[in-house]
C-alpha cells in the first residue's frame, strides 16, 4: 500500500521547510478569523494546507489517466499512471502474452515513460500489493486525521514556523499569541496618555488590559482580543509601562511608581563578574557552592518549582530582598517583562506582602519590613513554597522563642573591619557558620564604599578578615561558609571566586571539613 507523504515521519523531518505559500496560508487565516492566534493554531493551519495540497496534487496527477493495477487489462494507446513510482505516467505501446509457473497465464504491456520503454504484468489473477494503490492513497488523503498529525509532528513544525514568523515584519508576537500588523488597531499617543492616567489613579497598578480598554474609546466593533492585543503591544513598546504579571497573565504597572529598589538595583546587590579558574574547585567545594546557592553562582537551575529552604545573607538582609537563585527561580517563572509582581503569604500570620521579581539582576524585592518585624538574622533559615495560585508564594522562617546567642558582630576601627563575639537575642533558626551582624550599619556601608573605590583584590580582603574571624575560635581556623558570609559585608561576591582564591593563594591552608588556616608568613599581597 502506498502511504501519503504527509502521513510519514520523513515528510515532517529534518528536510521539512516552510514555503511562501505556507506563510500566505497563515496570513489568509488571520484575515479570515480576524483575531490573534496561538502557535498551535497556526501549525494546524500549515498541516491542513499541506495535506490538502497533496490531495490536489494527487488528483491532478491522476486526472485523465488510469491507475495501473496488475489485476486489470489495458489496451494500446491507453494512458497509465504509477503512484508507486512517484506518479510516473506513460502510454501503452504494445501488449503480449506472458506465463509464470507461479502465476500462470497473464499479459505484459509495454509502456513508454519519459522516452523509455518499460514492461508491466497485467491480467494477473493472484493478489498483488499494487492492486489497491490509487484507491488506498485517495482514501488516506480524504480521511486524514490532522489532529493526529499535529500530535505526532506539530512540535517539529512549530519550531520552524516560529523561526520563520519572527523574521517577518508582517507578524507580531506577544507572549504565546501572534497577529498581523494589518489588522491591529491604531493606538495613538492620546490613548497612551489616558492609560497612564488610569494607572496613576490606581496607585500605579497593577491593572489587566481589560480594565484599561473601556476608558480608551477603541473601536467597539473590533473583537476584544484584537483590542487587547493592540493595546498590549503599544504599552509594551512604551517605557512608561511595565508588564508585571506572572507567566500566563497580563497586568500593567506604571514604571515611575514602582519601588526604588525595583527601578534601580540596591547597591549592595550589584555584582561585577570576577574571572576565576573553576577548575581549582574540588568536588567538595562545588557541593558547598551548591548548598549556599548564591544567585550569581554558575549553577544549573533546579528543574521544578518545589518547597525550598535558603539562608539569608548580609546583602539581602540589608536590601530587604531574596536571591533569584537555582533553587528559588523555578518558584518565579519568567514572564515577558524583566520585572514581575508577586504576592508573598506569611504562613504564620496569613498576611500578604507585595514582592517584585527583578529577573536580570536576580533578586526579589519587598521583604525589608518583614525581616525587621520578625527579627530575621543573617544566616537565618527562610522557607518558600508554591502558593495556591500563580503569582503567590508561601513564605515562612524557622520560628523560635528569642534566646540570647553568641554572634559574630562586626565593627569598624581605623577603616578596617573587626569582629567580636557578642550576645544577641535571636528569634529564628540559623546556620551558625553564616551568622554575622553589626550594630554600625552606616560605618560598614562607608567601609564597603571605600573598598569599592579602591578596587581591592579578593585575597587582600580575605587576609584582612581571616585573623579577625580566626581569633574567635580555639582552633584559629575559619570555615569557608563563614568567610563567604563575612566577606559579603565588604564586597558582593558569590562563593566561586572566594573558594578559588583560597585554593590558589599559598597563605590559605585547608585543614579539613572546609575549615581553613591563614599563614601570614606566606602572605604576599
Amino acid at each position: 500500500m502506498i502511504q501519503a507523504q504527509t502521513q510519514t515521519p520523513e515528510y515532517w523531518g529534518l528536510k521539512f521547510t516552510l514555503t511562501e505559500k505556507d506563510i500566505e496560508q497563515i496570513y489568509n487565516h488571520f484575515l479570515e478569523v480576524e483575531r490573534p492566534q496561538i502557535a498551535a493554531e497556526l501549525v494546524k493551519v500549515v498541516i491542513a494546507y499541506r495535506v490538502a495540497d497533496e490531495l490536489r496534487n494527487v488528483e491532478r496527477l491522476l486526472s485523465g489517466r488510469t491507475v495501473y493495477q496488475p489485476q486489470n487489462s489495458y489496451e494500446v494507446g491507453q494512458q497509465l499512471v504509477f503512484p508507486a513510482m512517484q506518479f510516473v505516467h506513460g502510454e501503452v505501446t504494445a501488449v503480449r502474452k506472458g506465463y509464470n509457473p507461479q502465476y500462470g497465464n497473464f499479459n505484459v504491456v509495454t509502456v513508454e515513460t519519459n522516452g523509455k520503454l518499460r514492461e508491466f504484468a497485467t491480467d494477473l489473477q493472484a493478489d498483488h500489493v499494487r492492486n489497491a494503490d490509487g484507491a488506498d492513497l485517495m482514501t488516506q488523503l480524504l480521511n486524514v486525521d490532522t489532529d493526529r498529525l499535529y500530535e505526532l509532528y506539530g512540535h517539529k513544525v512549530e519550531k520552524k514556523l516560529l523561526k520563520q514568523l519572527e523574521t517577518s515584519s508582517e507578524f507580531v508576537r506577544l507572549g504565546e499569541e501572534w497577529f498581523v500588523k494589518a489588522l491591529m488597531l491604531e493606538i495613538n499617543i492620546g490613548h497612551l496618555h489616558l492609560a497612564e492616567a488610569i494607572l496613576e489613579m490606581s496607585e500605579g497598578g497593577p491593572l489587566p488590559t481589560t480594565e484599561i480598554i473601556p476608558h480608551l474609546d477603541l473601536d467597539a466593533d473590533a473583537d476584544l482580543s484584537v483590542r487587547r492585543f493592540s493595546l498590549n503591544e503599544a504599552l509594551l513598546n512604551d517605557e512608561r509601562f511595565d508588564e508585571i504579571a506572572p507567566a500566563g497573565k497580563v497586568a500593567w504597572f506604571l514604571r515611575r511608581m514602582e519601588p526604588d529598589g525595583v527601578k534601580e538595583t540596591p547597591e549592595r546587590l550589584q555584582y561585577t563578574a570576577v574571572s576565576y579558574d573553576r577548575a581549582l574547585l574540588s568536588p567538595q567545594l562545588l557541593t558547598l557552592e551548591r548548598e549556599l546557592d548564591d544567585e550569581w553562582s554558575e549553577l544549573d537551575p533546579v528543574g521544578t518549582a518545589d518547597a525550598t529552604t535558603l539562608t539569608l545573607t548580609y546583602p539581602h538582609r540589608w536590601a530587604g530582598t531574596l536571591p533569584l537563585s537555582s533553587r528559588t527561580r523555578p518558584l518565579f517563572p519568567a514572564s515577558n517583562s524583566p520585572r514581575q509582581r508577586v504576592i508573598f503569604v506569611d504562613e504564620g500570620t496569613g498576611d500578604e506582602i507585595v514582592g517584585w521579581v527583578v529577573q536580570h539582576e536576580r533578586y526579589i524585592y519587598g521583604l525589608k519590613d518583614w525581616y525587621e518585624e520578625n527579627g530575621l538574622a543573617v544566616g537565618g533559615y527562610i522557607y518558600l513554597r508554591p502558593g495556591t495560585e500563580p503569582g503567590k508564594i508561601m513564605l515562612n522562617y524557622d520560628r523560635r522563642r528569642p534566646q540570647r546567642e553568641w554572634v559574630r558582630i562586626a565593627t569598624v576601627a581605623d577603616n578596617r573591619i573587626k569582629f567580636e563575639l557578642m550576645r544577641r537575642s535571636i528569634g529564628c533558626g540559623y546556620d551558625d557558620l553564616l551568622i554575622v551582624g553589626t550594630d554600625v550599619v552606616t560605618a560598614i556601608d562607608a567601609l564597603w564604599r571605600r573598598i569599592e573605590s579602591q578596587q581591592r583584590s579578593i585575597s587582600s580582603l580575605l587576609a584582612e578578615l581571616f585573623p579577625q574571624l580566626a581569633s574567635l575560635t580555639p582552633q584559629n581556623t575559619v570555615h569557608a561558609k563563614t568567610l563567604y558570609s563575612a566577606l559579603n559585608m565588604l564586597k558582593r561576591l558569590p562563593p566561586g571566586p572566594i573558594f578559588a582564591e583560597l585554593v590558589r593563594h599559598p597563605a590559605f591552608k585547608p585543614v579539613g571539613d572546609h575549615y581553613w588556616r591563614f599563614e601570614s608568613e606566606n602572605w604576599r599581597g
